[in-house]
């Protein structure tokens, strides 16, 4: 953990537009950090892990704090969003269960007041909840710096512990969500030593669209959290589901697959091998909740 002590000086820079805030980072990429919630932030800076000159606060855009439901059943969340807003969202709740599901999972109701997604995703660490759920979506992310705007695939975001593909001078303004499928359903479960507080130890995000007879699997997804350096998508298990009947036997096949693809670590919090177990159950788990949420969806607008 570290020895936490006071704040390290910095110049408190308070733009209040998307273009400010590209603008500042132009100008101070190597030496500012971006202020989001700050709940990982202003750690990281008390135990001197990090002392940038200038900190960029970004409460003060509004346009980067949004729900919005587009044309077609499409989702764009701003990456100010806060977890408590995303869990009180009503269209989160309509269209997209499961990260609803997620957020309200995450830290204590303190901290999804000021925690924010675009934070949650920017730090790029290997325990943090939103990743599995929002890959298992099919989730995009939209950069913007001086030099235009890009969209990138949350699967291609993570490059490794706390490396991401954003450039120094970009900012991640946007989280762009297709509308789900017809029978679909998705779950994220995760394992966490006590309480939601805790780190979470493992987690698995599985996401399933049946065919019409609700008897196979006609598309999947699974995504994984604290199970590698960054979070993974497990497509060799994907692929052997893809068109297969439900039944115990390709879950406990899917489930060996992802174990063969995920790369844990031994730590304090759990051995390798616990968190492959930890794994497989997991993977059984949230692949059996996400069919039954399938299956049992009329119009899939839930996902």
């Amino acid at each position: 953990m570290g020895y936490l002590r006071r704040l390290p000086k910095f110049e408190y820079l308070a733009p209040r537009t998307i273009a400010e805030v590209c603008a500042l980072l132009a100008g101070h990429a190597d030496e500012a950090r971006l202020l989001g919630g700050g709940t990982d932030l202003v750690l990281q800076m008390r135990r001197r892990e990090i002392a940038p000159r200038y900190i960029i606060g970004l409460k003060g855009v509004s346009e980067l704090a949004c729900v919005r439901e587009e044309a077609g059943g499409s989702v764009i969340i701003g990456a100010m969003t806060t977890i408590e807003a995303i869990v009180s969202s009503a269209v989160m709740r309509k269209r997209y269960g499961i990260l609803s599901e997620t957020a309200a999972e995450i830290g204590s109701p303190e901290i999804r007041q000021v925690a924010t997604i675009g934070g949650n995703l920017a730090g790029a660490l290997p325990c943090a909840d939103f990743p599995p759920a929002l890959m298992v979506l099919g989730a995009k992310l939209k950069l913007q710096s001086q030099q235009g705007e890009r969209m990138v695939p949350l699967e291609d975001f993570f490059l490794s512990f706390e490396r991401t593909a954003a450039r120094r001078d970009e900012l991640l303004t946007e989280i762009h969500l297709a509308a789900p499928p017809p029978l679909s359903g998705g779950v994220y479960l995760k394992f966490h030593d006590r309480h939601s507080m805790d780190m979470t130890t493992t987690g698995v995000a599985a996401f399933v669209t049946s065919d019409t007879e609700r008897r196979s699997f006609r598309d999947i997804r699974i995504a994984l959290g604290s199970s590698a350096p960054v979070p993974l998508r497990a497509k060799n298990a994907e692929a052997a589901l893809r068109g297969r009947d439900f039944s115990k036997e390709a879950l406990e096949e899917a489930a060996s697959l992802v174990c063969a693809q995920a790369e844990p670590r031994d730590s304090w919090r759990a051995s390798k091998a616990f968190r492959l177990e930890l794994i497989k159950t997991l993977t059984k788990r949230a692949l059996e909740c996400a069919w039954k949420k399938a299956i049992a969806s009329s119009n899939g607008r839930k996902a």
